[in-house]
């Protein structure tokens, strides 16, 4: 059938002739979707205030051949997209949507990654604080398989604690291989949330702390994009679609 139904997330919208606009969502049963809603920048539109990024929907859709069309939408969760957020809450869900959008294929379905995306999105709305996205983008680096080995030095092997990281091949490095000084707590923190500790890096309230730790994570998506995406992962999916794969913690 051409027309089909699903819940997504608006990742991103831009503006597409006088009234439309090309709309970018994360679909549960399709994975990610381009498509386009039209006449929403009407005045007269009845979804035009619902197709806001961060915003959870139920739709009808229309299978087209590059875009598809959004004939129905209902809202299920607003997440961010409401009055009296944070510009700073706002911004973060707009970098962990993006990450999403980076790191993910066009309709590749992953569950896991959805209910990610929404946990992320419903903790950034109510429970913000100063390590979340940064920990969100590491745990998302490690289900899309693109998470640093921390427990040894990406140059010579040696395993221990480390202070410094090379970007480029996403390693650590011991004090006799150089690398980027990132500090040993920044490490640290990631290698907790890699081994699923996420509550103990969540508690954590030092802001300067939580910066310096996004910096770093945001860094990492970036090196991985700037690398390209990986096909083997996929490929390896489409053959085994009842593969187990990874919870988010």
């Amino acid at each position: 059938m051409k027309s089909y139904t699903d819940r997504a997330v608006v990742i991103r919208t831009w503006p597409l002739g006088e009234s439309d606009r090309i709309v970018t969502l994360f679909t549960r049963e399709h994975g990610k979707v381009r498509a386009v809603a039209k006449g929403v920048r009407s005045a007269k539109s009845r979804i035009s205030g619902l197709i806001q990024p961060t915003s959870e929907l139920d739709l009808l859709l229309y299978r087209g051949r590059e875009l598809d069309v959004i004939q129905q939408a209902s809202l299920v969760q607003a997440h961010l997209a409401r009055v009296g957020v944070e510009p700073s809450q706002f911004g973060s869900a707009l970098e962990w949507l993006e990450a999403i959008d980076s790191l993910t294929l066009d309709r590749h379905p992953d569950p896991v990654i959805y209910e990610l995306m929404n946990r992320g999105l419903r903790l950034m709305g109510d429970e913000p604080g100063p390590f979340l996205l940064g920990a969100l983008l590491v745990r998302l680096l490690d289900i899309e398989g693109y998470a640093p080995n921390l427990t040894v030095c990406g140059l010579c092997g040696a395993p221990g604690s480390f202070a410094a990281f090379d970007f480029a091949s996403s390693a650590p490095r011991c004090s006799g291989c150089g690398g980027e000084p990132v500090g040993s707590e920044i490490l640290a923190k990631a290698a907790s949330i890699l081994a699923h500790r996420v509550s103990e890096v969540l508690t954590d309230k030092d802001a300067r702390g939580g910066r310096e730790f996004e910096a770093f994570a945001i860094r990492l998506v970036k090196e991985v994009v700037g690398r390209g995406l990986r096909s083997t992962g996929v490929v390896a999916s489409l053959l085994e679609p009842q593969a187990t794969q990874n919870q988010p913690s």
